[in-house]
Order: C-alpha cells, then structure tokens, then sequence
C-alpha cells in the first residue's frame, strides 16, 4: 500500500508540474490555474480568503495575484470600505481560463466516478475514512514543517 500511495503522489506532483495550455501560445501553472479558479469561485474576495482557501501565506498569494494580473487574467480593486484590502476578480481572460479548467476538471471527475459506481456504499465509506485519515496525516507534516496549523478547504 505505502508503494502505491508513493506512486500515486509522485504521480499528481508530476502533473502539478507541466503547464496548462489555456489557448495557442498561452500556458499557465497549476499553481496559477488552481488560484484563477478560486478567485473565479470567490468573486470579489480579499487576498487574505484567497490565501486561506488555497492553505497558502498571504504574501504568497499577493505574488500570485500579482503575476495573474500582469498576464491580464486577474483584476484588483481596493475595497470600497477599506483602502488597504484588496479584493480579486477575473478578467475575461481569467474566466476564459476557468472554464477550460472547469471542464477539465468535470469531464475527468465524470470518469472517476462513473469508475467508482462498481463499488458498495460501505467501500466508498471505508475508503472515505481511509482517505481522512491520510489527509490528517499530511496536515500534521505540514503543520510539523511550516509551524502552523493548515486550513481546510
């Protein structure tokens, strides 16, 4: 089992890493990606949620937000009652990118779970716990590395 769960995470690192074509010439990260489709879900949210939802640090996602307007897929504009807050928003370009990612995601979601329609209700369930526990632990490793408890999402 520890074999297999190696794989599998050396695997989704491996794909974490190659660049996302979004249209011809135009590729972005799955970093980046995974910040424009939390911000397309989270329209008008402050930095400090985007951070929050993504289990990164304010400042790192300040950068991000930064670069992802530089490349014209994110708009920032400061907080009608708070000058200091910014708040993010997709432009065009970063709703065009959401979608290409958004059906990505479904169609493979789609496949995964029409795989997973040849098991009971209590597989589903024993995998389930099985999964919470294996997220605790990488919570806890992260917590061990980083100094800080990581938040849900």
């Amino acid at each position: 089992m520890t074999g297999r769960l190696l794989r599998i995470i050396n695997k989704h690192y491996r794909i974490e890493e190659l660049p996302i074509p979004i249209s011809e010439g135009v590729e972005v990260t799955a970093r980046e990606i995974h910040c424009l489709q939390t911000i397309g879900q989270n329209e008008g949210a402050n930095l400090k949620t985007i951070a929050s939802i993504l289990g990164v640090s304010k400042s790192a996602i300040s950068q991000m937000v930064g670069k992802l307007e530089k490349r014209g897929f994110v708009r920032k504009d400061r907080a009608p009652d708070n000058d200091k807050e910014l708040l993010a928003f997709l432009t065009e370009s970063g709703w065009d990118a959401f979608k290409i990612h958004q059906e990505f995601h479904e169609r493979h979601m789609n496949n995964l779970l029409s795989r997973l329609e040849e098991f009971s209700d209590p597989q589903i369930a024993t995998a389930s716990a099985i999964m919470a526990v294996v997220e605790t632990v990488v919570d806890e490793r992260m917590a061990e590395l980083f100094g800080k408890k990581i938040n849900d999402t």
